[in-house]
């Protein structure tokens, strides 16, 4: 009995050490970039948040929700007062790469849609980009908004936890943007649509 209590204290004495031991901010990321983060995550938490997403992402543009995804997958969506919607999504799904591109005139047409293999090099470009440029930790709204101009979206999911926010997915969007980073992520998925 008393060797079966050692045992036991032992364990729950490791399973608290384990969990002190354990970096909840292994990157060192700001309380700011930490608290944004977590904000979006609680809300996907929630369910008539994800059910909203995915009926928006359906109803507008046929599209799947990222909260939901099973694979890796990345998606660019430019949605601008006077030049339609551009969409743009790569996929990795079991060991193959792919790309769709959509493109709306306006809102009520028809879309001009292509999917495509993507090679793992432009694979790999792509999502070596969206990481030197710190995607999974970069600020997923800032204060700016107006009237036209264009709505810019960049989602991403991954099946494992990214190392530094422990999340799966992000999401960025900006109006106009100005912030450089930001520009040349989006532009790394873009650039499939001239494919």
């Amino acid at each position: 009995m008393k060797t079966k209590l050692l045992h036991i204290y032992f364990f729950y004495i490791s399973i608290f050490l384990f969990s002190c031991d354990r970096n909840e901010n292994p990157c060192k990321l700001p309380e700011s970039v930490l608290k944004d983060i977590n904000k979006i995550d609680s809300l996907i938490k929630l369910p008539e948040v994800r059910e909203r997403d995915r009926t928006w992402n359906f109803n507008n543009y046929k599209e799947p929700s990222l909260i939901s995804a099973q694979n890796e997958t990345y998606r660019f969506i430019f949605r601008s007062s006077f030049d339609g919607v551009n969409i743009c999504r790569v996929e990795k799904i079991n060991g193959n790469y792919k790309a769709i591109t959509k493109a709306f005139k306006d809102p009520d047409s028809i879309p001009s849609i292509k999917e495509f293999s993507i090679s793992s090099k432009t694979w790999n470009t792509i999502v070596d980009g969206l990481s030197i440029n710190g995607f999974w930790s970069y600020p997923s709204s800032i204060e700016r908004n107006g009237l036209d101009g264009a709505t810019w979206i960049l989602e991403g999911y991954k099946p494992t936890s990214d190392e530094c926010t422990g999340k799966k997915y992000h999401r960025v969007m900006r109006w106009s943007p100005i912030d450089k980073k930001f520009i040349e992520m989006c532009k790394l998925l873009n650039s499939l649509k001239k494919n």
